[in-house]
């Protein structure tokens, strides 16, 4: 039976669905059953014959499930002749009656679970406003087949040479949150976006979930698309740069790590991540470029009632940088302090705040609790 929803945007072609995507309720109900149909007839032929899958690449798998949507097809109200795959050119790999597609997943384990494709969906048909994950897992005693909607079967994000998703056939059989509700964003809202806004919501998410979690963890693979700021394709030694790099990176931890001053011991890891995330460098001893040379007494004319620790030094050689920073912040700097900070610190971001989260952190530490943050840099000039 063929479904006409708005005359003047819908219609018949003998059992062709041509509707407008904002028209969802009932062709997405056509579309799932038309979907379940799919996934029957492909479970049905492996019951027959379980050696008919087992050694199928992508490409053939694909017209595999060409061939069982067609099969299927005059069960439903879409059209054998408007089913056509375009995998290699768009995505999804199969688009039918325009507005529907199928992605075709396979993996040769027996596992439900495979990287997709890329979060920034480049090649999407522009009229394919309802997609199917059609998957193929063929390991196991049986090869088998699940359909579900795209967004509900995919768990997190993954790097190869670009950011993709990854695939779970079970998220919604174990009540698992897809990447999608952990973002707290509808699928068709982020697809919609521009790639730099992807990119920027995805790195946005993975900040706050490891700060929230206490994680030392970084999305090395994306830099701030807002921003000017690259990382190199080429990962270096902190050693090996020009000491103006180095003078740079220093100045920036200065401001973006008050635990440097702390008394824990893993507290150069935020820093080292971000140096790694930031600019592509990575320091095998980044403690001994801030502390080298034991304690000390006077640093820049100013005497101390007792040894305080030589990161207090290494801060007064670079206080003239540090305060241009603070004065002067860069996108990337900005970026940056949110990213370390907490959620729109970059809002409230001033010489004052950074003030006070130097002087939060010496409270906390025995050798510095008794100096004064401001006086000091008063003194120092």
């Amino acid at each position: 039976m063929a479904l006409i929803l708005n005359n003047s945007d819908a219609r018949i072609q003998n059992n062709l669905i041509s509707v407008r995507p904002s028209d969802a309720t009932q062709t997405d109900i056509e579309f799932a059953h038309f979907m379940r149909l799919a996934e029957s007839w492909l479970n049905d032929a492996s019951e027959a014959d379980r050696n008919i899958f087992r050694k199928c690449n992508g490409t053939e798998m694909e017209h595999i499930a060409l061939k069982a949507l067609k099969d299927v097809a005059p069960q439903t109200s879409f059209c054998v002749d408007n089913i056509k795959l375009v995998s290699g050119l768009h995505f999804p790999d199969i688009q039918a009656a325009g507005h529907f597609g199928v992605e075709v997943k396979s993996t040769k384990s027996n596992s439900w679970t495979s990287t997709g494709s890329s979060i920034v969906e480049s090649t999407r048909i522009p009229d394919v406003s309802r997609i199917y994950m059609l998957f193929a897992k063929l390991g196991g005693e049986t090869p088998e087949f699940r359909c579900r909607p795209y967004e509900q079967c995919l768990s997190n994000i993954a790097v190869t040479h670009a950011p993709r998703y990854l695939i779970d056939m079970n998220l919604a059989d174990n009540g698992e949150k897809n990447i999608f509700e952990k973002m707290s964003v509808d699928y068709d809202t982020f697809r919609l976006l521009e790639e730099k806004e992807k990119i920027n919501s995805v790195r946005k998410y993975y900040m706050h979930a490891n700060r929230t979690k206490g994680k030392y963890e970084m999305p090395w693979w994306m830099g701030d698309a807002n921003t000017e700021a690259s990382s190199s394709i080429m990962i270096r030694f902190f050693t090996d740069l020009s000491l103006q790099e180095k003078e740079e990176i220093r100045a920036r931890m200065f401001v973006l790590f008050p635990e440097l001053f702390g008394p824990k011991q893993d507290k150069y890891k935020r820093a080292a991540l971000w140096m790694c995330s930031r600019y592509s460098v990575i320091c095998s001893n980044l403690r001994d470029t801030f502390s080298a040379g034991g304690k000390v007494e006077e640093i820049g004319g100013v005497k101390f009632n007792h040894k305080v620790p030589q990161v207090l030094n290494t801060l007064y050689q670079y206080r003239i940088l540090i305060k241009h920073l603070l004065n002067n912040p860069d996108d990337a700097l900005l970026q940056d302090v949110e990213d370390n900070w907490g959620e729109n610190e970059s809002i409230a971001f001033s010489t004052n705040k950074w003030f006070d989260l130097i002087q939060q952190t010496f409270n906390t530490n025995n050798e510095l609790k008794d100096v004064d943050i401001r006086h000091l840099f008063d003194l120092w000039g």
